[in-house]
């Protein structure tokens, strides 16, 4: 039977490797493996990979001393003294369940790696707001509302650092109005004034806030145009007359 094996060397990943090529290339069933042919093939190969000087581990020499142990055994005599009743132990049932085990493990190995290259390494992602539903910039020279309220931000900011105590913030309609008469009386003295310079002139952060919805207040009216010249920057409050100047 070795004699006409064919005998080919592929890289085998160890001893049960080897061994399970031996037996599916045989097409021997796994559960009833004739033990002496499996040996001689098993040692046809160790001897053909010392020929050829390929690297032979230890774990190889083990497996054929183990081969070899199961021979011997299935060759010995049965003892007469041992129970007949007693079950019988088939000296290659620890093999066998180590083929099968490793031929699980091979078959999940090789389907994780088939997953492995068919899935992509990046993926693209959808975008988070679709074209339809994004907002166009405004033209050049006016500034957003993300800005105001960044501006505001620095403005608190400021009087915090000034009144670093707790304070109540209380807003009522009569707070705006006065602010936007405030803001009235600053504009009718010149066409622009800065806000910067109109916060310096309240004390309390509740008027600071009430100026600021009054600002609001006279944009959404179009009384008065707002321009920022840098980020966090000061706000340019200019007058719009009712030519629309």
């Amino acid at each position: 039977m070795t004699s006409n094996l064919t005998l080919e060397l592929p890289n085998f990943e160890g001893p049960l490797d080897l061994l399970l090529h031996l037996i599916k290339s045989q097409k021997i069933d796994i559960y009833d493996i004739p033990i002496a042919q499996i040996t001689s093939q098993y040692l046809a190969y160790l001897h053909e990979m010392q020929r050829l000087n390929l690297t032979i581990a230890g774990e190889y020499f083990v497996m054929s001393s183990m081969l070899l142990r199961i021979k011997s055994q299935s060759l010995l005599p049965q003892n007469d003294f041992v129970d007949e009743d007693e079950p019988e132990v088939d000296p290659r049932e620890e093999l066998v369940q180590q083929l099968i085990q490793y031929s699980v493990f091979k078959k999940v190995s090789t389907y994780l790696k088939k997953r492995n290259d068919e899935v992509p390494i990046t993926a693209a992602k959808e975008e988070s707001v679709p074209l339809t539903k994004q907002v166009n910039p405004l033209p050049p020279g006016q500034i957003t509302s993300a800005e105001l309220a960044r501006t505001l931000v620095v403005v608190l900011q400021r009087l915090k650092i000034r009144q670093p105590d707790a304070v109540s913030v209380g807003i009522s309609e009569a707070s705006i109005t006065e602010m936007i008469e405030f803001l009235h009386e600053q504009l009718a003295r010149q066409q622009k004034v800065s806000f910067f310079a109109c916060t310096s002139q309240i004390k309390s952060l509740s008027d600071i806030i009430g100026l600021f919805l009054a600002l609001l207040e006279l944009c959404k009216k179009q009384e008065i145009r707002v321009e920022q010249s840098r980020t966090f920057g000061d706000l340019e409050l200019e007058r719009i007359d009712s030519d629309g100047k």
